[in-house]
């Protein structure tokens, strides 16, 4: 089948670090844009996140010294060759080198430019750095996640925010070349990643308007579906989620419940207010009969009798999903040397596909400067005698590959692991 690339020919100029911007740059790259990302140098810290996380897989490389004369210059010229130049620097940084959206778009009109930062601009803290931490605090998600007698407490994972961040810009870039393509205006586009995460609160936020408080913390409840929760599975730390919609899934979820091994009986014509009022039996009762079952097995069996349920994936076995192995949705991204001690790891790709088409295929992580001289030729008709000019000014810079230590030694493993999920 053809590959889905409705952005191919786009050519996109991303002078990123870390992950917020690089996730967007990433989307644009799965529908076929060509993604230039310029690093300065000595980011060994996005070298390693880019194997592990995947951000950068797919895009080409430049190594670019904006404090070298002839690199600002090098980097103006890739800019007015692109047709989106983004960047996720602090708001005032592109424009001490004469890369900012107005200088560029005065000489080049049509160019699309996005600055992604952590709180935006215009405001009274554009200019603070920020990471993703940072701003799912400042927009309000980890005071929803704590009782009131509790920490505050975040996901844990440090780029909830940033990936959220990235697909808005992959989605406002997608917006302005459409615009551009209808009236052939180019645009500006300001995103803050913590407006991000504000517009996730929702009714939380309506709420707090409206009546002046913050919403109490409800856990794993919702009081409109009776009852809800996470129930401990038979393994080590395994869970299942179950979510009760109607009344009629409350019966169902009762022929499962009522046995002489369960104490109290349950009604299985109480309504949502009556089993409200009982929650925390209804709880108990759930949980003897989960504990020495299997996640999956249980899933399987309350989904045939119209319950809502699924096992809580951990991130060792959401790869050995059968649901996910269905869909294509990880992809082996071959390495060009082993890391880790595997030719390959399991990816994810692009959530959704379009009948007829395949997705985009993603290669393996490029180090800082590795295509320096293959854009230089592509976008700007650079020759190779023009690119070692600029690697001796240091203009132009190069790093090598980057290599993982083997893996850790630690608790157990199970040893077929790799096995199973089809490594080599």
């Amino acid at each position: 089948m053809p590959t889905f690339a409705p952005l191919e020919g786009v050519r996109v100029l991303s002078f990123e670090l870390a992950f917020s911007l690089p996730a967007g740059t990433r989307a644009l790259h799965d529908l076929g844009a060509d993604v230039v990302r310029v690093s300065p140098p000595e980011r060994r810290h996005d070298r390693y996140i880019s194997v592990i996380d995947g951000v950068f897989h797919g895009k080409r490389s430049m190594g670019i010294d904006l404090t070298n004369d002839r690199g600002r210059t090098l980097a103006r010229r890739l800019a007015l060759a692109a047709d989106v130049v983004c960047n996720n620097f602090r708001p005032a940084v592109l424009g001490k080198y004469g890369l900012d959206e107005a200088t560029l778009r005065q000489e080049k009109p049509e160019l699309i430019c996005l600055q992604l930062s952590g709180y935006g601009t215009p405001g009274p803290w554009s200019n603070y750095p920020a990471f993703g931490p940072s701003t799912e605090a400042a927009g309000g998600f980890n005071r929803l996640m704590y009782a009131e007698d509790e920490i505050p407490t975040r996901l844990n994972t440090g780029v909830f925010s940033d990936q959220l961040a990235g697909r808005h810009a992959a989605l406002a870039i997608v917006a302005a070349l459409q615009r551009r393509r209808e009236t052939g205006a180019g645009a500006g586009i300001d995103l803050s990643m913590t407006a991000c995460i504000t517009h996730l609160l929702g009714e939380n936020m309506t709420r707090a308007s409206m009546l002046a408080e913050t919403p109490a913390f409800t856990g794993n409840r919702d009081d409109r579906f009776v009852p809800q929760g996470v129930y401990r599975t038979a393994g080590d730390d395994e869970w299942i989620a179950i979510s009760v919609t109607s009344d009629e899934a409350w019966r169902a979820l009762c022929t499962q419940l009522n046995n002489p091994q369960l104490h109290p009986r349950l009604d299985p014509d109480a309504d949502r207010a009556a089993r409200l009022l009982v929650h925390d039996d209804i709880d108990r009762a759930i949980s003897e009969w989960t504990a020495p079952q299997h996640k999956d097995e249980i899933a399987i069996s309350l989904q045939a009798i119209g319950v809502a349920a699924a096992p809580v994936r951990t991130v060792a076995d959401a790869g050995l999903d059968p649901q996910f192995a269905a869909r294509g949705t990880l992809q082996a991204v071959v390495h060009d040397e082993p890391k880790m001690g595997f030719n390959s790891h399991p990816h994810p790709v692009l959530p959704w596909h379009i009948d007829g088409f395949d997705r985009r295929q993603l290669t393996d992580y490029r180090h800082t400067g590795a295509d320096n001289r293959t854009a230089l030729a592509d976008w700007l008709d650079v020759s190779s005698s023009e690119c070692d000019a600029l690697l001796a000014s240091s203009a132009l810079h190069e790093e090598g590959p980057m290599s993982l230590a083997p893996r850790p030694e630690g608790p157990p493993r199970d040893p077929n692991f790799g096995d199973k999920l089809g490594l080599r």
